[in-house]
Parts: C-alpha cells; structure tokens; sequence
C-alpha cells in the first residue's frame, strides 16, 4: 500500500507535515510493501500544473494522511477511491507511525475545513 502525505520540505523521514494539504510544496510517498520514500513536488494546479491535488495523487496512491483538507478535498479523495485519514501532525515518520498505531481516523466530508 503506499501512503500520501503533504509535507512542507524535503527532509526524508524527518519531512514536516505541512499547514495546508493543497498548497505544500512537496507531496511524501511511502509504499509500505517496499519500505520506501520518495519526495515528489506539488505539481497540482495550485502549484501551477494540472488537476487537483488528489486527482494528482490518485495515480500515485492508495491512503491519503492529511492534517486537515478542505470539505471538496476530502470528497474527491473518497470518489477517485483514495482512502483519506485525518490527523497527520509533526514528522512523516510520526505520522506513519500514528497511522499504523490507529492514532489517525477515516474522514467524511463532515471533517473537511468549510474554505
């Protein structure tokens, strides 16, 4: 399975997660069956490319961490068959870390900031 998460800098494991899920420079993807990262860059459309960030991330993986994503964000996600889990806080590696020890949990669009 292999695991999005928005992070702020380019920082390996130690990556922060960032403030705003569509806006971070960087998207985190962690494939858990291979045990490896790769950092790729925001090319969403609003970092100046194509689609929308999950549309972006939807080619690329199964789970979504975010710390919070707007109502839109997180009903996308759910409609290109993303699972999206919310609570992702501190480093990547926290945050797998929570995921896999249950800390995080499955979002609704009642869970989406109203933006």
């Amino acid at each position: 399975m292999n695991y999005a998460v928005h992070v702020d800098n380019n920082n390996e494991l130690n990556s922060l997660v960032g403030q705003h899920f569509g806006h971070v420079p960087y998207y985190a993807i962690w494939d858990d069956e291979a045990d490896s990262l790769e950092i790729i860059e925001n090319r969403s459309d609003h970092k100046g490319g194509v689609g929308l960030p999950m549309e972006f991330l939807a080619t690329k993986c199964d789970v979504v961490l975010v710390k919070g994503a707007g109502a839109r964000a997180v009903s996308l996600g759910e409609q290109l068959g993303l699972q999206v889990y919310m609570g992702a806080n501190g480093t990547l590696k926290d945050t797998i870390s929570f995921f896999k020890d249950g800390k995080l949990h499955k979002a609704s669009k009642d869970d989406g900031c109203k933006h």
